[in-house]
């Protein structure tokens, strides 16, 4: 037997009229580094949460998990509490403590260990993951990179055999992304240890994993090796085009090509297939510069300068932002650099020092109201036991007929997709569902300008696509929209202008194409890939149809 065993689970959550998981049977190997993939949605967090005595939600199970030869429900919860680790997809919601210290020291008090040993638990893992000057610092004044690095920290203090990660990279900025990543590869290789990560960002991990297993509306689909997978997709045994644009972009590529060669999986391996098959087109212009029609501007920031305490450190350091009516900007940078809090000054929760902000050239407090805010835990936005109530309840507030009300949110909950979660409590459904469902009570408001913190947050590619559509049809309806987001891949293909955010402020703007192909950090995949054959390609289906394209001029010319 393997060391961790599924056998044909089921469960429904309490009050559902669907499965969540259908008869899922997965055979795991100490050591074994598995990749969890699936849509929002799938079930990853509900399996993850079966796999953690502790978390599992109320409802009814069918089948076994075993680990170690004993059914997990059955096992000591000193056990399960200690060595079996978990690392939630929210950084805020894992932290219970007031500093960094007390956090790390938390779970060892409850284990009964002795204080010399405590102190000698957290020195070696401060020491391992470098964060030796955090530790009196306190956790409410931490970047969501070091929560998150904090709360990995907290769990492996106890040394833990199994640690099951459900999207922690979700609110890390790109370079605090791989640097996470990187440490789970070294608890894996060096360690030992057994690790479940579940992500919809494949770039960085898909080649690194031993097993990717793929979940689909609660249903095993397979578990293969990534070089098996991107075969099995390849050949087309499995219909798959969802799962396909949340492959790295690659193999994203690849698949779309067509082109006889051994799949490629790494960025390497990606220029190496592109060298292969198009490097006669070395550094091909494609670069092609439209007239841009006249903007209008609808949101302004002049010198504008907020602190949270009245002798502490500024936040907001001279910003100067302009926007424009039916524009969309997305805002990039590291965590703790401000961008959440310029959204919320512009938002009216906090009010800068200094400065002048305008909408619509008037000042900006008499123009809140047509100012919409999806906060980055989407979670703030509901109060009432289910997302139709949450509805209903701020319709009712705006004279609408009833009729009207229905309307209006039969068209929100279809344009979201999240017409089959309204009846579900909001905090029942998946992080990628919560979400969209956020985002829809948001929309009810009608607003002139959307401020939107890290808007992908839980949803995978297929749905990325989507959100992309809809807010492209909001922008084109006159709509302005400034998005703060980690994910890259989406700024680049969304985005009329791209700015990065650096020492309190929007260091430098432009748009995607030129953003993200003078960036080497802050960048694409597909501009990595590709950069060293085309000039200015910085999303995965540019790539795609300039390398199709250069395909048929081939075939042409045969």
């Amino acid at each position: 037997m393997d060391y961790l065993e599924i056998e044909n689970l089921s469960f429904q959550y309490a009050g559902d009229d669907h499965r969540r998981l259908k008869n899922i049977s997965l055979s795991i190997n100490k050591g074994d580094f598995v990749l969890l993939c699936g849509a929002s949605g799938s079930g990853k967090t509900t399996l993850l949460k079966m796999l953690k005595p502790q978390l599992t939600p109320a409802g009814t199970k069918t089948g076994k998990i075993v680990l170690q030869k004993k059914e997990i429900d059955k096992i000591a919860e000193t056990f399960s509490s200690s060595k079996i680790g978990y690392v939630m997809q929210n950084p805020e919601n894992q932290i219970v403590t007031d500093t960094v210290w007390h956090e790390l020291a938390f779970g060892l008090e409850n284990m009964g260990l002795s204080a010399v040993q405590i102190k000698s638990r957290i020195a070696e893992m401060a020491n391992f993951l470098g964060i030796q000057e955090l530790m009196d610092e306190k956790t409410a004044d931490l970047s969501g990179g070091q929560k998150q690095l904090l709360n990995l920290a907290s769990v492996l203090v106890m040394q833990p055999e199994l640690l099951i990660l459900d999207e922690p990279t979700t609110q890390l900025d790109p370079i605090a992304a791989q640097n996470f990543i990187d440490i789970l590869i070294r608890l894996n290789r060096e360690m030992g240890l057994t690790i479940i990560l579940a992500e919809h960002g494949l770039e960085s991990v898909f080649a690194l994993a031993d097993k990717v297993v793929l979940l689909e509306q609660g249903a095993l689909v397979f578990v293969e090796k990534p070089q098996a997978v991107s075969t099995a997709v390849k050949e087309q045994r499995l219909d798959l085009d969802k799962f396909i644009l949340s492959l790295p972009s690659t193999l994203q590529i690849y698949h779309a090509l067509d082109i006889e060669d051994e799949a490629p999986i790494t960025v390497v391996e990606g220029k190496r297939f592109l060298a292969r098959h198009f490097a006669h087109e070395k550094k091909q212009q494609t670069d092609q510069t439209n007239i841009q029609p006249t903007k209008t501007p609808s949101l302004v920031l002049n010198n504008c300068w907020f602190r949270y305490e009245k002798n502490g450190e500024d936040i907001l350091a001279g910003v100067d932002l302009t926007l424009n009516k039916g524009e969309i900007f997305s805002l990039v940078g590291a965590n703790g650099t401000g961008k959440t809090t310029l959204l919320k000054v512009i938002a009216g929760i906090y009010d800068c020092y200094q400065g002048k902000q305008e909408l619509f050239e008037q000042p900006l407090k008499k123009q809140r109201a047509h100012i919409g805010f999806l906060p980055q835990s989407p979670e703030m936005l509901f109060i009432k036991d289910s997302v139709l109530e949450e509805y209903q309840q701020y319709l009712q507030g705006k004279n609408y007929h009833e009729s009207e009300q229905q309307k209006k949110i039969e068209t929100i909950s279809a344009l979201l997709g999240i017409t089959d979660n309204l009846t579900q409590h909001p905090f029942d459904l998946s992080g990628g569902e919560c979400q969209r469902a956020a985002l829809g009570k948001v929309l009810l408001t009608n607003p002139s300008v959307l401020l939107l913190d890290e808007p992908t947050k839980g949803i995978d590619n297929y749905g990325k696509k989507q959100l992309i559509q809809l807010l492209k049809t909001l922008a084109d309806e006159g709509k302005t929209i400034l998005v703060v987001t980690h994910d890259l891949a989406f700024a680049a293909e969304l985005s009329d202008r791209c700015g990065l955010f650096f020492q309190h402020k929007v260091l430098t703007t432009a748009e995607p194409k030129t953003f993200f192909s003078d960036h080497a950090f802050y960048t694409t995949a597909a501009s990595r890939i590709s950069r060293e054959i085309f000039t200015h390609l910085v999303t995965t289906d540019q790539v795609i149809n300039v390398c199709q394209a250069e395909k048929r001029r081939q075939a042409n010319e045969r």
